[in-house]
């Protein structure tokens, strides 16, 4: 299942009781200050989620591996998401508990 934002403003003004009007314009304004820091070149930090961060792609050639064509990559800028340790840990924790997979480490 995929979560789009308006399940995510759904969800927010359900466990705060605000109206949906007021959690869209909160959340549109949280991504817009993130998409605004990384467009300025600052790194945004939420402790215990990850940190967003730009990283720098030189040009390269690449080869379409269908045609076989060499094509010329210009040089970027790319978005990068970066999850903390126990974000990361917790998630992995959980899926491999609903799969049936997890092994109780005690």
């Amino acid at each position: 299942m995929t979560v789009t934002k308006s399940n995510l403003v759904n969800r927010m003004a359900e466990e705060t009781g605000w109206t949906k009007v007021d959690c869209e314009i909160l959340l549109n304004g949280f991504l817009a200050n993130i998409i605004e820091s990384l467009q300025s070149g600052n790194r945004v930090e939420l402790r215990g989620f990850g940190s967003f961060y730009v990283k720098e792609r030189q040009p390269r050639l690449v080869k379409n591996p269908k045609t076989k064509k060499v094509l010329s990559v210009d040089h970027r800028f790319v978005p990068i998401f970066k999850p903390a340790k126990n974000f990361k840990q917790t998630v992995n924790r959980n899926l491999l508990k609903k799969s049936g997979l997890w092994k109780n480490e005690s």
